[in-house]
């Protein structure tokens, strides 16, 4: 079985809102509140229009389908065919992307299911050059609780160092807690660890039934 990342597609959303089924209480900070099929929908049609306004890129974590004798095409992109048997088990994306001082946004999270593989890792540092190399964003940042080792784990692992707390910043279920404010810069050492390859340049466009459009 491989690993990849991919654009959304329209058909993601069944995946993807039986992932919001199965969400334990560390993904559900990270998910929109309507978790219906609906909810799914509204969430994946809210990414594309902001990727087509250039504000936001998202890519799917998916594991290709082991019974697939698809070729996969060597190095950190990989073709269109490869990427179209998969399942989401997760999103690493950014958002917020301010062109004027070239800054954006990161997140990212797994289904509970798809844990401790190292994929949310992998997906964080293959996003992360894509957004310095590609799309030649310049500051990267992202925040994390205290108390959710795991994610601050992942973050350390793509290259973010911790630049300060933020006191009660995030309020959940009637508790305050703070979080720890970190960031990249394109000239920042990139650690020499595991990627994931991302589908080919091309773009899933939600119009087209599954099809691509290059960018």
């Amino acid at each position: 079985m491989s690993d990849f990342l991919r654009r959304w597609h329209r058909d993601d959303a069944d995946a993807l809102a039986g992932i919001y089924v199965r969400a334990d209480s560390d993904l559900l900070n990270n998910i929109p509140d309507d978790q219906s099929l609906a909810g799914a929908q509204a969430w994946l049609d809210e990414i594309w229009t902001a990727e087509e306004d250039g504000s936001a890129v998202a890519f799917a974590i998916v594991q290709e389908d082991s019974n697939s004798d698809t070729d996969r095409t060597a190095g950190r992109y990989m073709s269109e065919e490869a990427a179209r048997v998969s399942t989401p088990v997760g999103n690493v994306m950014a958002t917020a992307i301010d062109r004027r001082h070239s800054t954006a946004w990161i997140s990212y999270w797994l289904d509970s299911n798809a844990r401790g593989q190292g994929l949310a890792a992998a997906g964080l540092r293959s996003i992360v050059d894509h957004l310095h190399e590609a799309l030649a964003v310049y500051r990267l940042e992202l925040g994390y609780r205290v108390n959710n080792p795991a994610s601050a784990a992942v973050a350390k692992s793509a290259g973010f160092i911790v630049e300060g707390r933020q006191r009660e910043r995030l309020s959940y279920d009637g508790v305050r807690y703070d979080t720890e404010e970190c960031a990249r810069l394109v000239g920042d050492p990139r650690p020499q660890r595991r990627r994931l390859p991302i589908l080919a340049s091309e773009t899933t466009s939600p119009d087209d039934g599954g099809g691509s459009e290059s960018r």
